[in-house]
């Protein structure tokens, strides 16, 4: 089992994905909206063979390789992440949001993620992983507001794309070719 998690999460990270489109994410989310981890959302837990100073100095630049701007959180958890953002259209040309995040479905025109402007962010931490090694977690928080609808914003989850191709571009950057990757709950 945990091999076949160790293959799925290797397959999974040798997606590359284009360049955010920039022209359509804006700095997004309510005043206040700060981020944090959530308890009740799922988070990826990716395991790097190297120490936290050199995974969290890569760090930055592997948001940046996403298309996003990371600032640090806090320094003493060694925590960095986006602001939240807004993306009207898609986060990727030419690739559905249904791809990145998962709001549920509409019975007649399918995944409430590709029906509506996405607000999220990112936050990773990065600590040492008492089997050996570093840890780094991801949450995404995303909601999405349909475009047909004035009801309410939805609650979204990361489908795992975007925190898995973070952790990639983190072992490339250290000279690392493969890294685990798992989607956990609290």
């Amino acid at each position: 089992m945990r091999r076949s998690l160790f293959l799925l999460a290797a397959l999974s990270l040798a997606t590359v994905l284009p360049a955010a489109a920039q022209d359509r994410i804006a700095s997004g989310g309510r005043e206040g909206d700060n981020l944090y981890f959530r308890a009740e959302k799922p988070f990826a837990r990716a395991v790097l063979p190297h120490t936290v100073d050199q995974v969290w100095q890569t760090l930055p630049e592997a948001y940046r390789r996403l298309g996003f701007a990371a600032s640090v959180a806090d320094s003493v958890r060694k925590e960095l992440s986006t602001p939240n953002m807004r993306v009207r259209g898609q986060l990727y040309t030419g690739e559905a949001n249904s791809r990145y995040f998962t709001c549920g479905r509409n019975s007649l025109a399918g995944p409430i993620a590709d029906q509506g402007d996405i607000t999220f962010g990112l936050l990773s931490r990065v600590e040492t992983d008492p089997r050996g090694g570093t840890v780094i977690l991801t949450q995404v928080n995303a909601r999405v507001q349909r475009r047909d609808s004035s009801q309410y914003p939805v609650e979204c989850v990361s489908t795992g794309l975007l925190e898995n191709t973070l952790a990639q571009y983190v072992a490339e950057q250290i000279g690392t070719s493969a890294v685990q990757v798992q989607r956990r709950n609290r």
